[in-house]
């Protein structure tokens, strides 16, 4: 076993010591956790199966197999960061929503107690 696979399989479990506590402590809800846990046993594998590592590199066309680690964790991040960027275009646009809700209901109290005090 070379040094970089110790480093990568010595990464692949820290990354994954860091994301399991936060599922189980309901810190990251389950629907954002599936990526993380999926990409973190991806590298946690390609870490320990090295034939496989080197099939995809040279499937993809990389030269040097542990570059491969580094485009599926880069991969990894960015199809995390598009999905976040969906779950906060919805969030920003059910706010608007509720701040509506909230002025017309503001609003209505107003008239209501206007009606009342004549």
């Amino acid at each position: 076993m070379q040094l970089i696979q110790i480093v990568a399989i010595t990464g692949s479990l820290c990354y994954l010591g860091l994301i399991l506590p936060l599922v189980f402590k309901r810190k990251i809800h389950e629907e954002y956790a599936i990526l993380w846990l999926f990409f973190g046993f991806v590298l946690l594998l390609f870490s320990i199966w090295r034939d496989g590592l080197e099939y995809l590199a040279k499937l993809v066309g990389i030269h040097y197999p542990p570059t491969a680690l580094l485009l599926i964790l880069v991969g990894a991040m960015l199809l995390i960061l598009i999905q976040f960027s969906v779950v906060i275009s919805k969030l920003s646009k059910r706010i608007v929503e509720l701040t509506q809700e909230l002025g017309l209901t503001k609003f209505e109290l107003e008239e209501l107690k206007k009606r009342l005090k004549k």
